[in-house]
């Protein structure tokens, strides 16, 4: 392999493990920060904060559709960026600082007439300013090198870190705030440690990184708005793939917002809750752990279409066997959970292989460009996936003071069936996906080839 690697390019290395570490720890640091906010800002906002439910869901839907355009304009920012840090690694030294005061601030209240504006204000500027680290740093893998084995064993470190992030958050963030007596000052107390340590990690990730890939490239050179349009409109892999995460993350999205009423309604035992989520967290570890070797030994395409097997096997196999058999249950669960795990690694392993097949086709290389519109159909499908949840329930007359048998057959359904068909649709346009392992090489031998010529 090494005689190869000289044509492919300089970057066509191997990372080692202790970069591996450094990149996971900024989905740590991201995990540390977002999963607290999704924890528990709606709690806070209704039970303490003083603000009603109609009000903090208003909030969270305007936040979000201006985060998810804010996607676009992030990754333009991004391919204009030249510095002697890199083009991503900037993001992260010079955002994680802001983002982490952002953070608390979302959790520090305002009283009087304003306050219902200074929530919207203050989580939307959060949301933007996670946004301008997070996609930097989700883009980070094409930068680092363009070893695929490697930027799939980068995912698989990223999504072990970043489940790590949110075990710390879900599991200790009671104890720090049942310190005070007073609520509001325990959420800030915790929500400030988080913060903090997010930042450290963030800037961790920073020092231990190192961007290779077309560091060797005239830094006065930065694609046009014409140019990043045709990068991702006319990137056929780009397109499917995209399509595939819409109706994963929908699946994701729904399965998330039911488990606790399946838990509740289905399983009826409330007290299985933190078992649930510990066996399920297991599991979603296990397929991302797994992914690597898999990888290596099929390829992300073959592999991200046995994951949906399994997941759609097991679903079907919770909704028509297990009954009220918990062991059953927790099977399909798991095996839903493993395809998680795969399917998120091998999602954004694929993503970084787009980034070479525009630069190839179109001699243009925007990671901004593509993350930038990738990220916005991630947050636009858990959009989706959020209203489908509330559509659902209310389809099947669901109701908190009288549970029907509709109810919980819709409930059942929406953790099952439901996911099981956006698998399946989702499989249809990995099928079509039509870059694999061998031709992404011939890709980057080819671009080595144009570059050298062109000298």
């Amino acid at each position: 392999m090494d005689i190869h690697q000289g044509k492919l390019s300089n970057s066509y290395i191997k990372i080692g493990t202790l970069e591996k570490i450094g990149y996971g720890f900024g989905d740590l640091a991201s995990n540390l920060s977002f999963g607290f906010v999704s924890l528990f800002l709606l709690y806070f906002y209704t039970n303490i904060y003083g603000i009603s439910a109609a009000e903090a869901s208003l909030i969270f839907v305007i936040a979000r559709v201006i985060d998810a355009i804010f996607n676009i304009f992030i990754g333009y920012a991004v391919d204009k960026t030249h510095s002697r840090h890199g083009k991503l690694r900037p993001y992260l030294l010079y955002g994680s600082i802001p983002l982490g005061i952002l953070t608390i601030l979302c959790f520090t209240t305002f009283g009087g007439e304003l306050k219902f504006y200074y929530a919207l204000v203050s989580y939307t500027i959060y949301c933007l300013a996670y946004t301008a680290v997070n996609t930097p740093y989700s883009a980070l893998t094409n930068r680092l090198t363009q070893h695929e084995v490697s930027r799939s064993s980068l995912s698989v470190y990223r999504f072990v870190f970043a489940i790590i992030g949110y075990m710390i958050v879900s599991t200790s963030a009671d104890a720090l705030i049942s310190r005070f007596t007073e609520q509001h000052t325990g959420y800030v107390f915790a929500v400030s440690c988080f913060a903090l340590l997010a930042t450290f990690f963030f800037l961790a990730c920073f020092g231990m990184t190192k961007e290779r890939v077309a560091a060797d490239e005239d830094i006065a050179v930065s694609p046009t708005l014409k140019e990043m349009f045709t990068a991702v409109s006319r990137n056929i892999p780009l397109i499917n793939l995209s399509l595939f995460t819409v109706f994963f993350y929908i699946a994701y999205t729904v399965w998330m917002a039911i488990a606790i009423y399946f838990i509740k309604y289905v399983i009826r035992d409330e007290g299985f809750t933190a078992k649930f989520f510990a066996i399920q967290s297991v599991a979603y570890v296990a397929g991302t752990v797994i992914s690597e070797k898999l990888i290596a030994a099929m390829g992300k395409k073959n592999l991200t279409l046995l994951a949906l097997a399994i997941g759609v096997i097991g679903l079907l196999m919770q909704y028509f066997l297990a009954g009220n058999n918990i062991w059953l249950i927790m099977g399909g669960v798991c095996l839903y959970s493993i395809t998680l795990g795969m399917g998120f690694v091998t999602m954004w392993s694929m993503i970084a292989d787009t980034v070479e097949y525009a630069e190839w086709q179109h001699n243009v290389r925007t990671e901004g460009a593509i993350y930038g519109f990738f990220n916005f159909i991630t947050k636009i499908a858990m959009a989706i996936g959020g209203g489908c949840a509330g559509l659902m329930l209310d389809y099947f007359d669901y109701s908190s003071e009288n549970i029907s048998s509709s109810a919980l057959e819709g409930i059942n359904i929406m953790m099952t069936l439901f996911p099981a068909a956006m698998f399946f649709l989702g499989g249809i346009f990995v099928t079509f996906y039509s870059l694999n392992e061998k031709s992404y090489r011939d890709i980057i031998q080819k671009i080595a080839l144009r570059k050298q010529s062109s000298l």
